[in-house]
C-alpha cells in the first residue's frame, strides 16, 4: 500500500462540505488523486437533534477498494484488498463544523489473479467489440467528455460495460490509466526494423489485432516519405512529414495486416478535442511504443471470485 494512504495521509476535504451534496460527492477529487479505486460505496443517517434548535444530527460512512500500486503496461491492476472507510458526523445548522475520522482494513489474504487464456481473449472480442465500435463511430464528428484521446477509449467501455450488464454478462475492466485490458501486442518501433507482417513481428500476435481492440502510443513517432512534382511536373521532389505523440490513445476499428495498418476512431488526434477516423501504417513508426490491448472481464482483472472488491455491508456499521 502506498504511503500516501496511511490513515494520517488522506485527505478529507471537509473544507469543500462534499458530504452535504445529494447525492455525496464521494470519492471526491483529492481521495481519487491518492490512487486508483476499484469501487465505492455509501450510506448515511440522519437523526433529529435532542437539543432544540440544533437541526439534524447526520453520520456518512464512506468506502473505497484500492488497486494495487502497479506502473505495469502489461497487467491491469487488480485489488490490493485494502478498503479504506471514512466517517464524518455534522450538524445540518452547522456542516462547517464536521468531524472526521478514517480507517483501513487490510486483507488477511492477497487476492488471486485469474490466467487469460486464448479463449477468454476470443470470448472478450465478441463479447465487447460490437458495443465499443458502435459508441466511437457514432460519435465521429463531436467531443466526448473532456476532449481527450483516453476519454473516448473510456466512455467507450462505460458504454459495453452497460450493454454488458443488460444482456447478463459481466462487463469490461474500465481503462486504469493507461491500461485498456490485456495487453496482446508490444513493441519498440526502430528505423532499422520496420513493424510489418513479413518481417514476422505481426505474426506473432496469439489472437490476431481485431476490431474494438485499443491502441496506446508512447512518445510514438511517424516518419512518411513521398514523392511530389513540382512546377510543370518536370521536377521530382521528396517529401518528409513527422507526426509525434507524446501518449495517444485510439480505438481500432479496421486490421489490414498486410500492408501493417490500423484503421482507428481517435478523439484529439487530427482534429483537436473531436472524435475522427484516422489511420496509422506502423512500418511507419520509426520511434516509440506501440501496445495493443483487448478490453476484457472484470473476472479477469479481479481474480476468480467477482466479489473480491464488493462493499456490500461494509458502509452499515463503523
Amino acid at each position: 500500500m502506498s504511503r500516501f494512504k496511511n490513515e494520517s495521509a488522506i485527505p478529507l476535504s471537509l473544507e469543500t462540505l462534499w458530504f452535504t451534496h445529494s447525492p455525496p460527492s464521494f470519492p471526491y477529487p483529492a481521495l481519487r488523486q491518492l490512487g486508483t479505486i476499484l469501487n465505492a460505496n455509501y450510506a448515511w443517517q440522519s437523526t433529529p437533534s435532542l437539543t432544540p434548535g440544533l437541526g439534524t444530527e447526520h453520520i456518512f460512512i464512506g468506502a473505497v477498494a484500492w488497486a494495487e500500486d502497479s506502473n505495469s503496461t502489461i497487467h491491469p491492476p487488480g485489488p490490493s484488498g485494502i478498503i479504506t472507510k471514512i466517517r464524518v458526523r455534522w450538524i445540518s445548522t452547522s456542516p462547517s463544523s464536521a468531524r472526521a475520522e478514517v480507517k483501513n482494513i487490510f486483507p488477511t489474504t492477497p487476492p488471486a489473479r485469474a490466467e487469460v487464456t486464448h479463449t477468454n481473449l476470443q470470448r472478450a472480442s465478441e463479447w465487447y467489440a460490437p458495443s465499443i465500435l458502435a459508441y466511437v463511430k457514432s460519435h465521429v464528428g463531436l467531443t466526448v467528455g473532456d476532449g481527450e484521446c483516453w476519454t473516448l477509449a473510456y466512455m467507450a467501455l462505460q458504454h459495453a460495460a452497460a450493454k454488458a450488464l443488460h444482456e447478463g454478462r459481466e462487463p469490461p475492466m474500465l481503462s486504469t490509466g493507461r491500461v485498456h485490458g490485456s495487453l496482446i501486442f508490444e513493441w519498440t518501433a526502430c528505423e532499422e526494423f520496420p513493424i510489418t507482417f513479413s518481417s514476422g513481428i505481426l505474426r506473432h500476435v496469439p489472437t490476431g489485432i481485431r476490431a474494438g481492440d485499443i491502441l496506446e502510443l508512447s512518445d510514438g513517432r511517424f516518419r512518411t516519405r513521398y514523392a511530389a512534382l513540382t512546377g510543370l511536373g518536370l521536377v521530382g521532389t521528396r517529401h518528409e512529414e513527422n507526426v509525434r505523440f507524446s501518449a495517444h490513445t485510439a480505438v481500432i476499428v479496421a486490421v489490414k495486416m498486410e500492408d501493417s495498418t490500423l484503421g482507428v476512431v481517435e478523439q484529439n488526434g487530427r482534429a483537436r478535442s473531436v472524435v475522427g477516423e484516422n489511420e496509422y501504417n506502423l512500418s511507419n513508426m520509426v520511434s516509440g511504443v506501440v501496445r495493443i490491448y483487448r478490453p476484457i472481464g472484470t473476472s479477469l482483472v479481479m481474480g476468480s471470485n467477482l466479489h473480491d472488491v464488493s462493499l456490500v455491508g461494509v458502509c452499515d456499521e463503523w
